[in-house]
């Protein structure tokens, strides 16, 4: 019976587009999650209604492109990166409506869901007294965040045979886009159980350490995704020690590349994390920012004696994970400490953690690409008729990976240049250093101000463009920027004329 009534679902479809269907995919999943914090409003006598309004457009337009349209085997990548922007849009504007409802203003409702879906973290309500429906949704908007950034950058983006081969040894990705629906469902279904798991196995952990239920699941859905919301008015220094362990575990976990998970979790390859390259690299430079700030703040003491190596020590690593995994959360007053150390956060900041991750910033195997290339340059220095491969895990690296780590860092650098020429435009009350620092929070999606500049003081039009930095820092700035060049929109119209075509012969 089942099996008779999905045939003749599937035989309703008319056309055919993965776009349009993935985007209904998009619009139901979030109409459903918008049910979560409306159970949390009930529960606590809150005003759900402002959770309800846009549940049934998105149910039922999303419905309706689902029936009427079937996805193919390829994608074409105009028409797969319109499908991204699309998406983000679509879950940016959803996402603030419960926020505006609740009674802020356009721009802070924006503002809060952008940083929310891109798993940023910086809030303009981090002071304000919030609804317990609130604060779940904007912990459970960087939750999904993360998982749509695992699912796009581990798997969506190399089946288009966008953005190089970034990922060497992933299997699921493929090389191609054939068979596209088919690859995206098993990647979505093997990652989402393993996103699905971590999550759980975390608030169970926390409810353990004797963090109430809320919090548990709040933390959680932030933390796992590197996103680093924080229920108003607390604080991460509020908890003990166990939990913190726990926190620092899941953020780094948030931070390593999920196909390591993946081999870990589903094939039993546990050695698979100390083969990765990137994965070692990343432990050892976040020990060494560790050490180094602790040997900042022991030179900057006027009294070494004094300092409690131990407490000072839990205190640097915590803060070089939360910021290295671009997380956010904080266990002292960073506003004390000196200049270098901040210097050696922002480079944590933006550097961010490991590709396939829900982590913002640059990522660690860029980095290496570029070390193990520069490696070459000197040693043919010395043996000009050498031949040495950039390689990564023990395989080469083509010439187009090495082109494509060197443009995102250069176009990393360069528009976190122009954000903060631009802050100083628009805030001119505000030093260089704090625009650098609000600039690299925002374009690492790290959230964090280490600053005396606070959100909530900023200009409408400040937070309208910190907005867009992080989206585009979430897109790895030259994804974002394809959407502003003239071969996007010629080769999208290429697309959609051959689509049309197709649909119009089928129907004939």
């Amino acid at each position: 019976m089942f099996h008779t009534f999905r045939v003749r679902v599937n035989n309703m479809a008319r056309w055919e587009s993965n776009t349009i269907k993935i985007i209904a995919v998009v619009e139901i999943a979030i109409g459903l999650a918008l049910l979560a914090p409306c159970a949390i409003a009930l529960m606590y006598g809150e005003d759900a209604s402002i959770f309800v309004w846009p549940i049934p457009i998105l149910l039922i337009s999303g419905l309706l492109q689902h029936l009427f349209f079937k996805t193919g085997d390829t994608l074409r990548p105009a028409s797969g990166m319109m499908m991204v922007f699309i998406a983000w849009l679509i879950s940016f504007v959803v996402s603030a409506i419960p926020f505006y409802l609740y009674g802020f203003s356009f721009t802070d409702s924006l503002f809060e869901a952008v940083s929310g879906f891109t798993t940023t973290g910086a809030s303009v309500m981090e002071d304000a007294v919030l609804p317990y429906s609130i604060l779940f949704w904007r912990s459970f908007t960087q939750w999904a965040g993360g998982i749509a950034v695992v699912l796009i950058f581990l798997f969506l983006m190399p089946m288009m045979g966008i953005g190089g081969k970034a990922f060497v040894n992933n299997e699921l990705a493929g090389s191609g886009t054939y068979n596209f629906s088919l690859r995206l469902r098993s990647a979505a279904n093997n990652f989402i159980s393993i996103y699905l798991f971590l999550s759980v196995f975390e608030v169970l952990l926390l409810m353990v350490s004797g963090v109430g239920w809320f919090e548990s699941v709040t933390m959680t859905l932030s933390t796992i995704s590197t996103g680093g919301f924080m229920a108003a008015g607390s604080n991460m220094a509020d908890y003990s020690f166990i939990v913190q362990v726990i926190v620092l575990a899941f953020m780094f976990l948030g931070g390593t590349n999920f196909y390591l998970h993946y081999r870990a979790l589903k094939k039993r390859e546990f050695s698979a994390y100390s083969r990765s390259q990137e994965f070692v690299w990343t432990v050892i430079l976040f020990l060494a920012a560790t050490v180094a700030i602790v040997a900042v703040l022991m030179i900057a003491s006027d009294d070494m004696s004094s300092i409690d190596l131990a407490g000072t020590s839990w205190e640097a690593l915590f803060t070089v994970v939360s910021m290295g995994t671009t997380t956010g959360y904080v266990i002292t007053d960073q506003s004390l400490w000196p200049l270098a150390v901040y210097a050696v956060l922002w480079v944590a900041m933006l550097f961010g953690s490991m590709s396939g991750s829900t982590s913002g910033g640059i990522k660690i195997y860029r980095l290496l690409i570029i070390k193990s290339y520069v490696a070459n340059g000197v040693y043919k220095m010395f043996h000009p008729h050498s031949v040495r491969d950039v390689r990564m895990d023990g395989h080469s690296v083509g010439d187009d990976a090495v082109v494509s780590a060197t443009v995102v860092i250069a176009m990393f650098i360069s528009a976190l240049l122009v954000s903060v020429f631009v802050l100083l435009v628009l805030e001119p009350e505000i030093s260089i250093s704090e625009s650098l620092g609000l600039s690299i929070s925002a374009i690492s999606n790290s959230g964090v101000n280490i600053g005396n500049v606070e959100y909530s003081g900023l200009s409408g039009a400040s937070k309208i463009f910190l907005s867009f930095i992080m989206w585009v820092g979430r897109l790895e700035v030259v994804m974002a920027l394809l959407l502003f060049t003239r071969t996007f929109w010629t080769d999208l119209a290429s697309d959609v004329r051959g689509d049309v075509y197709t649909m119009t012969k089928k129907r004939h």
